[in-house]
């Protein structure tokens, strides 16, 4: 009897299946934003763009893909699509300017490599992000 009131305990622990679910679906949708926004600064740089507009074209699309798939498939958001955008676009400028402040933190700041300052950064921002998806944009 003891042994099962340890194992009841230990999965009242455990996330619901429905948070489990919601996180899931965040980091897919949010990868294959992110996917999105590498394939379409890499094609504007190989189409000759320079890469300050290839990267601002391709967060563009990112983030237009992002606030879609994290609206519908994530969070099956009830709010109008005008109360969650503008919520938002508060959301994303707010996670610019920390992946920005990380980014040189880590980058000029410890000299880390740029590419590993950036995956760094986008997991801390990812990070930071869902709560506020979950509690205030959806």
């Amino acid at each position: 009897m003891q042994r099962c009131s340890q194992s009841a305990a230990a999965v009242r622990h455990l996330p619901n299946s429905e948070a489990l679910l919601t996180a899931t679906r965040f980091c897919l949708s949010g990868g294959a934003a992110t996917g999105l926004h590498y394939l379409f600064m890499l094609l504007a740089v190989d189409a000759g763009g320079s890469p300050g507009a290839a990267t601002a074209l391709g967060a563009l699309v990112g983030a237009v893909a992002n606030y879609r798939l994290q609206r519908r498939f994530t969070f099956s958001s009830p709010r109008t699509h005008r109360s969650a955008s503008a919520r938002y676009l508060a959301a994303a400028a707010l996670g610019w300017l920390l992946n920005l402040s990380c980014f040189t933190a880590l980058h000029a700041g410890l000299l880390m490599p740029a590419l590993a300052a950036q995956i760094f950064t986008t997991l801390l921002v990812a990070l930071c992000n869902y709560p506020v998806f979950k509690r205030y944009v959806f």
